[in-house]
């Protein structure tokens, strides 16, 4: 009746291999290289405005503004396709 081979539960090997834990150290470990080869204060011009910061700070606010002008053109043509 309780058969443990027939279970429908899989119990986890405990040799398996935590790929999404693995993933996550992996991801830390290449952003904390990218902090630290890119810690240098440079001066960045914008308009009138000049600010000294970390040049990955201005890299990380680069792909941040870039993803959402991505999204909002993106958005802007799915709405332009269902009005056609």
């Amino acid at each position: 009746m309780n058969d443990p081979d027939k279970s429908p539960v899989r119990s986890r090997d405990s040799r398996e291999i935590p790929w999404p834990i693995l993933s996550f150290l992996a991801f830390c470990v290449v952003v904390g290289v990218f902090v630290l080869q890119n810690r240098d204060r440079m001066p960045v011009n914008f308009l009138n405005f000049e600010i000294n910061s970390r040049q990955w700070v201005n890299l990380i606010v680069a792909v941040v503004l870039g993803v959402c002008l991505d999204r909002l053109f993106i958005g802007w043509r799915r709405l332009r396709r269902k009005d056609d």
